[in-house]
C-alpha cells in the first residue's frame, strides 16, 4: 500500500513539475490578439526591444523578439532570442540563456531551429564564462569573449547591451 501513495505521489509530482514548465513557456493572447509573455513584468512591443554586440568587427544589431525575465531566490533566468545584422550586413539570429551562460550569433540565418554554417558563441562551456548586469528588463555583459565555430578566439573583449524594457 505504501508504494502505492509513493507512485501515485511521483505521478502526481512529476505532473506538476511538467505543468509548472509548459506554464513558463507558454504565452497568453491579450485584448488585442498580440501574444504576452508570462514572466513578471510586461511584456514590450517588439518595436521597443533593442540589442548591440560591440566586437572588434562592429556592432551586431539585432532586435529581441522573445525577451523572458524570471527572477527565484535571487536568480535570474533570462532567455533572449531575435534577428540581427552584423556590421558588414549579413543576417543573424542572436541567442542567449543566463541559466546555461551560453550566447551565440548564428551567421546567415535569421530564425531559431535553422542551421548555421558559421556561428560566434560566448559561454562557460565553448569559451569563457561571462557576468551578466541586469537591472529590471536590460542587461550588460561587459567581458565576452567570443570564438567560432571551430573554436578558436576571435575576439577577447566583446561586450553586450540589450534592452527590452517595456
Amino acid at each position: 500500500m505504501n508504494g502505492k501513495i509513493v507512485s501515485r505521489t511521483l505521478r502526481g509530482l512529476s505532473l506538476s513539475l511538467g505543468l509548472l514548465a509548459l506554464a513558463a513557456c507558454s504565452s497568453e493572447k491579450t485584448a488585442n490578439g498580440e501574444a504576452a509573455a508570462t514572466d513578471a513584468a510586461p511584456a514590450a512591443s517588439v518595436g521597443e526591444h533593442s540589442g548591440v554586440l560591440q566586437t572588434a568587427q562592429g556592432a551586431y544589431q539585432f532586435t529581441p523578439t522573445s525577451c523572458l525575465f524570471n527572477k527565484e531566490d535571487g536568480v535570474y533566468d533570462i532567455e533572449i532570442q531575435g534577428p540581427g545584422q552584423t556590421p558588414d550586413g549579413e543576417k543573424f539570429y542572436f541567442e542567449l540563456s543566463s541559466t546555461g551562460n551560453e550566447m551565440s550569433v548564428q551567421l546567415g540565418v535569421d530564425a531559431p531551429f535553422q542551421s548555421p554554417e558559421r556561428r560566434l558563441v560566448a559561454g562557460q562551456y565553448v569559451s569563457e564564462a561571462f557576468t551578466l548586469d541586469v537591472s529590471d528588463k536590460s542587461l550588460s555583459i561587459p567581458k565576452l569573449v567570443l570564438n567560432n565555430e571551430r573554436g578558436e578566439r576571435v575576439d577577447d573583449n566583446a561586450s553586450l547591451q540589450i534592452d527590452c524594457q517595456g
